[in-house]
């Protein structure tokens, strides 16, 4: 059997929480079924050495490119024809028309039917149109019960069968050999709206907030110019300080040091952080929202 795995997100989406399970994905997949995988990247990527050995092939597409997913459905058929596959795994953005192959897509969660993340009317637009091409699907991966009791109200023409596969953490999510003085408070995650991060720099700016440690912000949200603008006046400066898009060693580490992980989101179709902090051994506090208690379960508060 030929797998195809369309891993663009890993290398177009590496912060992201769905970017970074796609290229967790692609090692398992590989490690798993050697030689009976094809992979898909981006043109131009760099393609870690120890997928080619193990890879049915490497396919690096000029087209479809992210954002462009719904149009291309005869881009894909051009590419499938030259590079076939007996099923086509989709772990992001959607799935295009006119595939003559089995799919596999897997649906992340319903946030932009519900907020407006992300800000953009257009962005959101894209989005939903993407969820709604699951109805193209021959099985549905759903990342926890709530994304599919989630799929099922927001997009009923879904009528392909959807199983529910939780995610998981491997190295190096790991406790520390012996336990590390806290030094910081942890955000982990984007900027969007729905995120909620606005209500730990709101918390970070009250009076009694100067007995708490330091936040790290980590993730997507580091970049964000709204973000670092805030934080950059009083009396945030100094109090809120950014990671970047640490690798996951350092992730890790950011983990083990933390008093807690923080993430008041208002929805989420897993919760990604909580279950690497949990992995770490760093106290989770979680807003009761989406599927993130389905994932802390009686971990975290």
């Amino acid at each position: 059997m030929r797998i195809g795995l369309d891993a663009r997100a890993a290398f177009l989406d590496p912060e992201r929480g769905f970017g970074r399970v796609t290229r967790e994905l692609a090692r398992a997949l590989l490690a798993a079924a050697p030689g009976q995988v094809v992979v898909f990247v981006p043109h131009g990527a760099q393609v870690p050495d120890a997928w080619y050995p193990l890879a049915a092939e490497v396919v690096q597409l000029r087209r479809p490119r992210r954002g462009a997913f719904l149009a291309d459905g005869p881009a894909w058929a051009w590419t499938l024809r030259r590079h076939p596959v007996d099923v086509l795994h989709l772990p992001a953005w959607g799935v295009p028309p006119g595939l003559a192959v089995p799919v596999v897509a897997t649906f992340h969660d319903a946030t932009p039917f519900r907020f407006p993340s992300p800000p953009r009317a257009w962005q959101r637009h894209r989005l939903r149109a993407a969820i709604r091409s699951l109805r193209r699907a021959d099985l549905v991966h759903a990342v926890s019960g709530f994304s599919a009791e989630e799929l099922a109200r927001v997009v009923p023409a879904v009528t392909a069968p959807v199983r529910v596969v939780h995610w998981g953490v491997g190295e190096p999510f790991t406790s520390a050999p012996e336990p590390l003085p806290p030094e910081h408070l942890l955000y982990v995650g984007g900027g969007e709206p729905h995120k909620n991060l606005a209500l730990l720099l709101e918390a970070m700016a009250l009076p009694g907030a100067g007995e708490l440690p330091p936040l790290v912000v980590a993730g997507s949200a580091a970049g964000s110019v709204e973000v670092l603008r805030r934080i950059a006046q009083p009396p945030l400066a100094g109090r809120v300080t950014v990671a970047g898009h640490p690798d996951d060693g350092a992730l890790a580490g950011l983990y083990r040091r933390a008093l807690a992980l923080l993430l008041p989101s208002l929805n989420e179709g897993f919760g990604l952080p909580v279950l690497e902090a949990m992995a770490c051994g760093c106290p989770v506090l979680a807003s009761r929202a989406g599927a993130l208690p389905e994932v802390v379960g009686d971990a975290g508060l």
